[in-house]
């Protein structure tokens, strides 16, 4: 029974990783065309259906997977007695290369700041209590560079020591502990990947339950001593797989050279500028994305889509806002009002500091 839940376990980690709808850089085609068909099926039962984070979507397909991996039971049981394959291996092998790849994809991703990134200008003059949670949270995280940092190399860390058999013990806990904390952060500031966290943990969890040796030796059980010894072709995929998956997560970084998101070229004339003379507007900001957007003295938004080819005007696409660099000035439906830059770098929330003493500050 137990070996049964093991295989029907493993087609479901294999489905789910197959249909997950995620961003991948080099290889992204290889599960568009595996999701295509699947994805297309759903779309003719509703085609309002959306597959991006914890979209409705998103969960259909992921129980799509449940569903294909539970079918697919024999034809894994079949697989593993062809090739006198151990079930439980096979289920920790399946585990740790999804684990694998997720700690070291968003550890690389927050030691390069591409996760957590600083906030932009516009959030940091949003009154904090009109912010949601999870741009909070997110914003609050990207202001510090070292702990995000730190963060991406604890899982990086975690990542490299499911590679080697004597530390994959070790490396599972601190998968639950990591992917325990992601997902306690994502229901508590209701941020969009809950069912990808959930899901991590939930194989973190059953990763570590494979090792029932080691859970034994932990509350002073008599256990039998582990070997450790694996052939010269096992551990040439392992690496070549790894090779793969840091292939995959830096290649974004290599072809951009973006090293630091924060230090990195962002859109010309982007940050925060202060109205002169409009007495509905108070503050421009211009957005990394191409936005243009508009704050009211009552902190109301309104963003623009701009056309940024030339480099001393920006023009929204509908045409109501005109950005004019050279003569520092914006024009909003016709009417012309003057702009100063604001150091928006400068702000307390921006800087790093580190006080031993409590009466240094307060």
């Amino acid at each position: 029974m137990i070996q049964h839940l093991k295989i029907s376990f493993t087609g479901i980690a294999v489905w789910w990783i197959l249909l997950l709808p995620f961003d991948y850089s080099l290889f992204d085609w290889i599960f568009k065309c595996i999701q295509a068909p699947f994805t297309g099926l759903l779309k003719t039962m509703d085609q309002d259906l959306i597959f991006e984070t914890d979209t409705y979507g998103t969960y259909v397909l992921i129980s799509l997977s449940i569903l294909l991996g539970v079918v697919s039971s024999p034809v894994i049981h079949w697989i593993c007695s062809k090739w006198k394959l151990n079930p439980t291996e096979l289920l920790k092998t399946i585990l740790a290369a999804i684990l694998f790849f997720f700690l070291f994809k968003y550890g690389w991703d927050k030691i390069t700041k591409g996760q957590f990134y600083m906030p932009e200008p516009n959030t940091l003059f949003t009154p904090f209590g009109k912010l949601s949670k999870d741009i909070a949270y997110w914003s609050l995280v990207g202001s510090s560079y070292p702990y995000t940092v730190s963060l991406g190399i604890i899982e990086v860390i975690a990542a490299f020591l499911l590679l080697f058999k004597r530390t994959q013990f070790l490396a599972s806990l601190l998968a639950i502990v990591i992917f325990g904390q992601v997902v306690l952060i994502n229901f508590s500031f209701d941020i969009s990947v809950k069912l990808l966290s959930g899901s991590l943990l939930l194989f973190s969890i059953f990763y570590s339950s494979c090792f029932t040796q080691n859970w034994k030796g932990m509350f002073g059980f008599s256990v039998e001593k582990v070997r450790y010894n694996q052939s010269r072709k096992h551990r040439i995929i392992r690496y070549t797989f790894a090779s793969l998956v840091v292939l995959e997560s830096i290649s974004p970084t290599l072809l951009s050279k973006n090293w630091n998101d924060d230090r990195y070229q962002r859109l010309a004339h982007h940050g925060a500028y202060r109205v002169y003379g409009n007495p509905a507007i108070r503050h421009l900001f211009i957005h990394r994305q191409q936005y243009a957007i508009l704050q009211s003295w009552d902190d109301a938004f309104k963003d623009y889509k701009i056309d940024t080819h030339f480099a001393d005007q920006y023009t929204s696409l509908d045409g109501e806002l005109v950005c004019n660099w050279k003569e520092n000035r914006i024009i909003i439906h016709n009417k012309a009002y003057r702009i100063r830059q604001i150091p928006f770098r400068n702000l307390p929330v921006l800087q790093e500091s580190f006080h031993t003493f409590s009466d240094e500050f307060h």
